[in-house]
């Protein structure tokens, strides 16, 4: 009954072969050829191989949890000054990225890390990017969302600040193009792609 489990991957089911010494492949075995290696008797070679295919069976949700998290993940962008979508929802973000980011850490924990060591290490890379990438664009879109009430809201500062002004104007022109992209795409997957 406990062979039936979901847990056991072909690669479990050709490693217990081949502990139990059957000479038959995996599609071509048969209730007989187990019984006849005497389970009972290798209960603990059965045994193990379920262990290590339930503790990586944990790991393989856990990694399939992380990567439909984010490629469905939404940034969530709210109106701006008639101008543009701005992110906001920033602690969750963080919140989400620091907990998977953790998770992937713990992972490596494991002693079943080495299966799974190949899908890891690039979104465990990618959570990282998208952290430093993000805690500088909040910094940045807080600085925007500053310096666009200076020098948009007083017409004193253009004329006094004027070289400074047509800078901020090429700013404002990126940076409000730039989140117009971003809420054509809000998923967080293709923003980092922009």
């Amino acid at each position: 009954m406990e062979l039936k489990s979901e847990a056991m991957k072909a690669r479990h089911w050709k490693q217990l072969l081949t502990k139990l010494r059957i000479k038959v492949k995996f599609n071509d075995l048969i209730l007989n050829n187990l019984w006849e290696a005497d389970l009972i008797k290798n209960n603990k070679i059965v045994a193990d191989i379920l262990n290590e295919a339930r503790g990586e069976l944990i790991l393989d949700e856990f990694l399939r949890s992380i990567k439909e998290c984010w490629s469905k993940y939404e940034l969530e962008l709210v109106r701006y000054a008639n101008k543009c979508r701005l992110i906001r929802g920033w602690d969750e973000l963080f919140t989400q990225i620091d907990e998977h980011i953790n998770n992937l850490a713990s992972m490596k924990m494991s002693p079943y890390y080495k299966v799974f060591e190949e899908e890891i290490v690039p979104w465990d890379e990618k959570l990282q990017k998208i952290r430093i990438v993000f805690d500088n664009w909040i910094d940045v879109q807080r600085r925007y969302v500053y310096l666009e009430g200076i020098f948009f809201g007083s017409a004193d500062i253009k004329s006094m600040l004027s070289a400074e002004f047509n800078k901020f104007r090429g700013i404002d022109n990126e940076f409000t193009q730039l989140m117009k992209k971003v809420a054509q795409k809000p998923i967080i997957l293709d923003v980092m792609s922009i």
